[in-house]
């Protein structure tokens, strides 16, 4: 496996990318490069180091 900062930069510019359909293609293709990395990316989101904090909603 590579480096875990370069991976998680590539994740963090492919989900940066606005138009889902795009994003889908990169990750398929992301995905079909790099296969041992998938389980990695994977843990990755689901324990949430990927999401970004969301602005607060003026209420």
């Amino acid at each position: 496996m590579r480096d875990v900062e370069i991976i998680e930069e590539e994740l963090m510019e492919i989900s940066a990318i606005a138009d889902d359909s795009v994003k889908f293609e990169r990750i398929i293709a992301w995905c079909a490069s790099h296969p041992d990395e998938v389980p990695f990316a994977i843990h990755s989101f689901m324990s949430g180091k990927h999401h970004k904090p969301t602005a607060p909603t003026a209420s």
